[in-house]
């Protein structure tokens, strides 16, 4: 078979002057490139793009109409920037959703469910570096604060933090200083806020925190940069009748190209899962908000059987401009692509199976939650077909779309979507998540078991929530129906939230880490 030769798309910046003295922008404002202020050049320069590639272009108005410098109400460029963004992709209508826009978010209306600007946050935890405290928290139905995940090599690893730690002070904060005390609105809750920003906007701070033990101590910790190691944990288990899974957590999809210390790791893991013998996979993307579409690809050919090497594994529509090679303001950074590049039907669109490595199982149970999203989903989408496929664990995010990597405006990162992705029987379309229920959505039918997550057992501890009804299933062909959880006890003078309440602050505590799926398209040959 002919080896794919891969490059990364739009490593050229585009720059201010994509918007030319003739573009309508200029035109309408009357004053050309003269006496704009960067701000409303990045503006221009953003929508006119958008108008070009945006997956769901057809929906936008004029330049004129729309007036993307009208936006200066913000106290910085990035913010104002992003309420332009939130604005245009407002304006789609999903008819599989109740015409509301394609990029709905039910947590947070108003603003984009997927498009974004970044300032190289996100872009460097793409390429594996983080700069962060390097751990997540999580609201539990309780009202209790818990670690939820460990980045190993992280300031939070070295102090010993744990996945299920409890935090009980911030900064010297207590009580409801730090819990939820407004149920009706508790993304803007004072405590939940003062939380978000003392572990997102800060550079050192202080914990206090409970051990499973009722031990407690105090750490603190500064930001720093450290390479991500997306492979969190792995294990495998012998169960009963013969059974053996294994077990893998996965936390995100960083580039391919650049990490390949991630891929020798993944390999390894695969060789040792071949050396157990395994029957059946784990693959835990609970907190995995995705990113290269090429990690994604690699994850996809450990999993599915040796049987599918050479079937359609997915194909990749791009915007009816793209299609239509029409896109003059791409094409300058790109260069000539052959006529049809951007067809569906044209080879390069079109992803097919090539099986790596020798652990070849028939079922894959995918550890899921509603930060469960974008390559993640991809990964589930793309086995879909071939396998036995069951979820378990909590509807996913939803995101069947993705960006062209390392577009950048006058600095800042530019994320819209440009094209989606179809798994072989042509499923896709999951814009409100895939529920592990058995019910029928946009998608196609999903098997498997909605659980609520428990914070209160770390990764690999067989009495975990999710794991514990993967290995059920494994070793009795059925969900277990009884509940192994303890119940945990109210934080003092907090009260219990429900499904949604805790969903809410689940999905919004993650906005800060956009979910993110980037393509490495293959060589124009």
């Amino acid at each position: 078979m002919k080896k794919l030769l891969y490059f990364i798309l739009f490593s050229a910046v585009v720059v201010v002057s994509a918007c030319k003295k003739n573009d309508p922008g200029n035109n309408n404002n009357g004053s050309g490139n003269n006496g704009a202020t960067k701000l409303q050049l990045t503006q221009d320069s953003i929508y006119m793009i958008a108008q070009e590639d945006y997956y769901w272009n057809s929906f936008l108005p004029e330049y004129g109409i729309f007036n993307p410098r009208q936006y200066t109400a913000q106290s910085t460029d990035l913010l104002n920037l992003s309420q332009e963004i939130d604005a245009y992709t407002q304006k789609s209508q999903n008819p599989a959703n109740h015409n509301l826009p394609y990029e709905y978010d039910p947590f947070n209306p108003g603003s984009s469910k997927y498009s974004f600007i970044d300032d190289g946050t996100v872009n460097k935890a793409l390429n594996a570096v983080k700069g962060d405290f390097g751990f997540n928290y999580f609201y539990t139905y309780a009202n209790v604060i818990r670690v939820s995940l460990i980045q190993p090599g992280s300031p939070a690893a070295a102090a010993g933090l744990q996945r299920s730690d409890q935090i009980i002070g911030i900064n010297g904060q207590t009580g409801n200083s730090i819990y939820i005390t407004n149920l009706k609105d508790p993304a803007n809750d004072a405590g939940y806020k003062y939380v978000s920003n003392a572990v997102n906007n800060s550079s050192t701070i202080t914990l206090q925190i409970r051990k499973a033990n009722g031990t407690e101590k105090t750490v603190t910790l500064n930001t720093k940069s450290y390479t991500v190691n997306p492979v969190i944990y792995t294990n495998t288990y012998a169960l009963s009748g013969g059974k053996t899974a294994g077990y893998m957590v996965f936390n995100s999809f960083v580039d391919l190209k650049s990490n390949p210390a991630v891929q020798a790791r993944l390999d390894s893991v695969f060789n040792v899962f071949a050396s157990k013998n395994v029957t059946d996979l784990i693959i835990d993307l609970r907190y995995n908000g995705g990113g290269d579409v090429l990690m994604s690809i690699y994850l996809t050919n450990l999993i599915a059987p040796s049987s599918v090497n050479g079937s359609v594994m997915n194909t990749t529509y791009w915007t009816a401009n793209m299609q239509n090679d029409k896109y003059p303001i791409i094409q300058k950074k790109l260069g000539p692509f052959s006529t049809g590049y951007f067809k569906p039907t044209n080879a390069a669109q079109i992803e097919k199976f090539s099986k790596v490595g020798s652990v070849n199982v028939n079922r894959v149970f995918f550890l899921v939650t509603g930060n469960t999203a974008s390559a993640s989903e991809l990964t589930i989408n793309n086995v879909k077909p071939k396998m036995n496929v069951q979820l378990i664990g909590d509807t996913t995010y939803g995101k069947p779309v993705g960006f062209l990597s390392n577009l950048t405006v006058n600095g800042y990162y530019f994320y819209t979507p440009e094209f989606e992705t179809k798994n072989s029987n042509g499923e896709g379309g999951y814009y409100t998540g895939m529920p592990p229920v058995g019910s029928t959505a946009t998608g196609g039918t999903y098997q498997g078991k909605r659980v609520i997550e428990n914070i209160q057992n770390d990764f690999g501890d067989i009495n975990e929530t999710l794991l514990s009804q993967a290995i059920g299933y494994i070793q009795n062909g059925a969900y277990p129906t009884s509940s192994t959880l303890a119940v945990q006890s109210l934080s003092t003078n907090a009260v219990a939230m429900s499904d949604y309440q805790r969903r809410v602050l689940s999905v919004n505590k993650q906005s800060s880490r956009k979910n993110s799926m980037f393509l490495t398209l293959k060589a124009n040959k």
